[in-house]
C-alpha cells in the first residue's frame, strides 16, 4: 500500500512540473496575448473614457509618489 501512494505521489508531482512547464512556454510565447482586443479597445473607446483612464492613472501616479516621500520622511527621521 505505501508503494502505491509513492507512485502516485511521483506521478501527480511529474504531472504538475509538466503543466506548469507548459503553461510557462506559452505564456512565454505569447499564446495568451490578444492584441486585437487591445487595437479594438483604442479604437472603439471614447474620448471620455480614455480621458478618465488617463486622469485614473495620474491619480494613481500621485499616490505612489506621495508615499515614497512618505516612506523617505519616516526613514529619516
Amino acid at each position: 500500500m505505501n508503494s502505491v501512494l509513492m507512485l502516485e505521489l511521483v506521478v501527480g508531482v511529474i504531472v504538475s512540473f509538466t503543466l506548469l512547464g507548459i503553461f510557462i512556454w506559452a505564456a512565454k510565447s505569447g499564446q495568451f496575448d490578444d492584441k486585437k482586443k487591445q487595437m479594438d479597445g483604442l479604437l472603439f473607446d471614447s474620448e471620455e473614457e480614455l480621458q478618465r483612464a488617463y486622469e485614473k492613472e495620474q491619480k494613481i501616479k500621485k499616490m505612489k509618489e506621495k508615499k515614497e516621500k512618505k516612506a523617505q520622511n519616516s526613514k529619516e527621521s
